[in-house]
C-alpha cells in the first residue's frame, strides 16, 4: 500500500480472538437471571464490537429486558475472571502481520473500546506490547465507536495524515468509526453477519494473512 506510515488495529476480534470468550461469559448470566438462551450467532449479530451500555440497550430492544449497568458490569467481570482472559488466543496470523509491519518500519497503534489494563496485560502476555506506539482505549474518549473521535485522537497522537494511515477492524461498528474519521479501513472477519454489514469498508478480507499480502 503506497505511502503507508502507520496501521491502527482494533483489539477484540481483530488482534485477539475474544468474541467467543465474551459470549461464554454473557450466556449463563442471561440464562440464569433473564431466562434468555443466547446463541453465538445472535451475539455476533447484535453484541460483538459494542460497549456494555449499547449491549444493555440491545437487550431491551430484543427481549424487553431492563437491567442496570452496574449489575451487568459486576457479573460479567466475575465470569471473565473465572475464565482467565490470558487464555484468549491471538487471531490467526496476527503475530506475523505485526512483525512484518515492524520490519517495514511501519508504526503501529491500537484503537479499542476495551480498557487499558486489559490491553496492556494481554499484549504483554503475547510479547507484543513494545511494538505499539500509541494507544487509544475506552478511558480516552467520551463517545466510543462508532463515533470517530477515537480514530481522530489516534491520528493526532501519530502525527500522520489520514492518507498515510490504514485502520484494521472486524465489525461494522469499528469500521464506521474509522471511515468517518477519514481513514481507509480494512475489515477482517469470517462472520457472515458482520460481512453483510461491511460493504462500505475499503477492503474486506477473511483473515489477517490476506491483509499481510495487500500491505506488501
Amino acid at each position: 500500500m503506497k505511502d503507508l506510515k502507520a496501521v491502527f488495529f482494533d483489539f477484540d476480534g481483530t488482534l485477539v480472538d475474544s468474541e467467543r470468550f465474551y459470549f461464554e461469559a454473557w450466556k449463563p448470566i442471561l440464562k440464569y437471571h433473564f431466562s434468555i438462551d443466547l446463541d453465538f450467532e445472535t451475539w455476533i449479530q447484535h453484541f460483538a464490537g459494542h460497549t456494555l451500555a449499547r449491549n444493555l440497550l440491545t437487550m431491551k430492544e430484543l427481549w424487553d429486558v431492563e437491567v442496570k449497568e452496574e449489575f451487568m458490569w459486576k457479573t460479567t467481570r466475575e465470569n471473565y475472571a473465572q475464565q482467565d482472559m490470558l487464555s484468549i488466543p491471538l487471531m490467526p496470523h496476527a503475530r506475523e502481520l505485526i512483525h512484518f509491519l515492524v520490519e517495514q518500519d511501519i508504526q503501529i497503534g491500537l484503537v479499542t473500546s476495551n480498557f487499558r489494563p486489559t490491553v496492556d496485560r494481554m499484549l504483554t502476555h503475547y510479547d507484543l506490547h513494545e511494538h505499539f506506539s500509541w494507544f487509544v482505549t475506552r478511558e480516552d474518549v467520551v463517545n466510543p465507536k462508532p463515533n470517530p473521535s477515537c480514530y481522530e485522537k489516534a491520528l493526532q497522537l501519530s502525527g500522520f495524515s489520514k492518507e498515510e494511515v490504514v485502520a484494521i477492524e472486524d465489525t461494522a461498528t469499528g469500521a464506521r468509526a474509522a471511515i468517518d474519521a477519514g481513514l481507509k479501513c480494512i475489515a477482517v472477519t469470517k462472520q457472515k453477519a458482520e460481512r453483510d454489514r461491511l460493504d462500505f469498508a475499503t477492503y474486506l478480507f477473511s483473515d489477517l494473512k490476506e491483509v499481510n499480502a495487500i500491505l506488501r
